[in-house]
């Protein structure tokens, strides 16, 4: 258990940043949202290995936290805690703040997980999640 900890919350510094949190308590999901197909294809690309197209949506912050521990490491270390990725399903939304997040409920092998991007009001992604869906 203190390993998966350990693995999820590294992935997590990495990749959320301070702005965003993978809690949208006090926000309702509703489906679908304003960028549910983009979140839809953000998962996909993860899925196929298309790291390259995921960071060409990030901005400048996750760009500069990807050297930190670039977004393939990330991937890896996520299915290592959940298990391979088998599929998704589709994107819920939810509002905090400025941001708008994109809930991507995903099976690995391990079981039910959820992809949470954080896009900016421009549609960059401010944030990048990925773990075991709250309870």
């Amino acid at each position: 258990m203190k390993r998966w900890a350990a693995e999820l919350g590294s992935l997590a510094v990495v990749c959320f940043l301070t702005a965003c949190s993978s809690s949208v308590a006090g926000t309702s999901p509703t489906s679908p949202g304003p960028f549910a197909s983009q979140a839809d294809q953000v998962v996909a690309d993860l899925a196929a290995g298309n790291f390259t197209a995921v960071q060409g949506k990030f901005d400048p912050a996750m760009i500069k936290a990807t050297r930190t521990l670039p977004l393939q490491k990330a991937w890896t270390a996520c299915q290592d805690v959940l298990g391979t990725y088998r599929s998704h399903g589709a994107p819920t939304f939810a509002r905090k703040g400025q941001f708008d997040l994109e809930q991507v409920p995903v099976t690995m092998a391990n079981g039910p997980s959820v992809v949470t991007i954080t896009f900016n009001p421009n549609g960059t992604i401010a944030g990048l999640h990925c773990g075991v869906p709250p309870s």
